[in-house]
Order: C-alpha cells, then structure tokens, then sequence
C-alpha cells in the first residue's frame, strides 16, 4: 500500500475539501481529485459522497480512515526506531501542553532540548482546552503532552513530573494578606479560603483543566464564589488579584518564572494543602523514542 494515499485520503478527511486539503498537501487541486477517483475506481468503493464543494466520508471511508491513522502510527513507530537505531540525533518531536504553560514551558525547555538534539524537529501544538490533550495523544498527533491528566485511559501511559500546589493569589494591600500561617508540608504561608467567601474571584473556564479544578474546590469546600470575571489567562488572573481586583487561583509552576513588578501573596488553602498531578502523557504501546524520554526529564527539572 502507498503511504501517500492514506496521508491523501487522510487530509481529504480532515479539511471536507479537495481544494483545502491540496494546499495542505503542497499538490494541485486536479491532481489529488484525480487521484482520489482512481483510488476508489480501483477499490470498487466510494469512500466521500460529495456535496456540493465538500466532502463526506461513507461507511467504507470511515473504516479507510480509522485503519489508515493506524497504519500510519505503525509506520511513525517503526521509523522512529529506526531514526534510533541509525542515528539518535535525528526524529521529530511533537509536543502539545495547554496554552497557559506554553509562556514558560516553550522557552524553558525548546532551547536546552536543541542543544543536545540541533537535528531534531519541533513541533509545539497549544491548546486552549487542556481536555483535548489527551485526544491528540491517542489520535497520534503528539508524541507526548505536558498537563494535569485525571482520566484513566488504557491507551496513555501517564509519567509523574511533580505534585503542583494550587495555590490562592491575593493582593499585598488585601486586608487578609498577612493573616497566613506556616504550616509543616505547604510550600506556602495557610490561609482559610473560606474567610474569602465575600471577595471577588477571577477564575478560569470550567473547560479548561485550570477552571475544573477551580470549580471541584469550591464545590468541596461549599463556596459559592462571586465571580468577577472569567478568564483562558492564569497569568491575567495572577496580575488582577496582585492589583486588588479580585482573587485568584494559580499553581505554583504557572508563577515560578512570572516576573511581577507588584509580587502578590500566594496562600496554601485546603487541609492542609491541595495538589494535583502534573503528567508527562504518552501512548502506551507506542515506541518511544530517546529524544522524547530525554525531553521529559528536560521538563521535570523546569517545573
């Protein structure tokens, strides 16, 4: 089987077009036409019905595709061991975290992993719904994603990197910003979130991995929040509870490389602390490359 017909077939897929699909391809418009009606000519089959300008997968494209995507990670997998086995400088690197890592984790880890590997290519995808991550690793699309993973996928395989504080951000002028406590096991001084319950929150979308965790906190502390403003931004909720605006939420890796002029006050809360796990997320049965193990230890000694 020729692998450029599954990529073909696969983009056609993906854009419902030929002409979007073939600018895609770097090929012309007639020729990937032409190409799709002898391949189906010669499968006796037709795998789009066409519908005007786009084009729709049938019963038989659905399957083509479903066994083309593991074809082709086959292939990527065995290539990958080979580019190992030839010469362990050379592959490609796709990476995916949520798009509110990406500020620090893109610059703290691009330039020391091309040190070591000049002749590797990188690809950095951004999310800005951390709930898709998990799908571009199953799907093939990266290689490993970078978040705070909490389902239980048979397909994934989930490296720990650290236990993340969450932690309450509040201004210096809040008039509780000196009443926390030094507790034995928080990173930071405790405070009561509850003594918060009348303040002004800033929080993030519950689609994000950030406004879920948000939202499970104060369903189990039964705080019914007054939510000033919604956000995709940690960092904006950071800056606007360092000017009193509100207050905010944030793990402590999101701020271990803000550079603030005005530094807010950041609270351990819970019982007495809450964490969650940050994850290096990969396929299970998929081969894994050196230069991908070696990025993961890039990234645990960042965060």
């Amino acid at each position: 089987m020729d692998f450029k017909e599954l990529q073909y077939v696969l983009a056609i897929a993906k854009n419902n077009s030929i002409s979007k699909a073939a600018k895609e391809l770097y090929i012309s418009q007639p020729s990937l036409s032409k190409y799709l009606q002898n391949l189906e000519r010669n499968l006796n089959i037709r795998l789009f019905d066409r519908m005007g300008n786009n084009f729709i997968l049938t019963y038989a494209g659905e399957r083509y595709i479903e066994c083309a995507k593991d074809i082709l990670r086959i292939k990527k997998n065995l290539d990958d061991e080979f580019f190992d086995i030839v010469n362990q400088k050379k592959g490609r690197l796709n990476i995916a975290c949520s798009i509110v890592r990406s500020p620090y984790l893109i610059p703290q880890t691009i330039p020391k992993f091309k040190e070591i590997y000049p002749n590797v290519e990188v690809n950095f995808l951004e999310e800005t719904e951390s709930n898709e991550l998990d799908r571009l690793v199953s799907n093939g699309e990266v290689d490993v994603a970078i978040f705070n993973y909490s389902k239980d996928n048979p397909m994934l395989q989930c490296e720990l990197l650290k236990n993340e504080e969450i932690t309450l951000v509040v201004s210096r002028d809040h008039p509780l910003a000196k009443e926390g406590k030094i507790i034995k096991g928080c990173n930071f001084p405790w405070i009561d979130i509850k003594k918060f319950k009348n303040d002004n929150f800033i929080v993030n979308y519950t689609d994000q991995k950030s406004g879920e965790m948000e939202k499970d906190i104060f369903d189990k502390l039964g705080i019914k929040p007054k939510v000033v403003l919604k956000t995709r931004s940690v960092e904006c909720g950071i800056r606007l509870a360092a000017c009193n605006f509100g207050v905010s939420f944030a793990l402590e890796t999101h701020f271990k490389y803000s550079d603030l002029e005005n530094t807010p006050i950041y609270f351990s809360i819970g019982k007495p602390k809450i964490t969650t796990k940050l994850f290096a997320v990969y396929r299970r049965k998929g081969y894994l490359p050196k230069y991908v193990q070696d990025y993961i230890n890039i990234v645990k000694k960042v965060v």
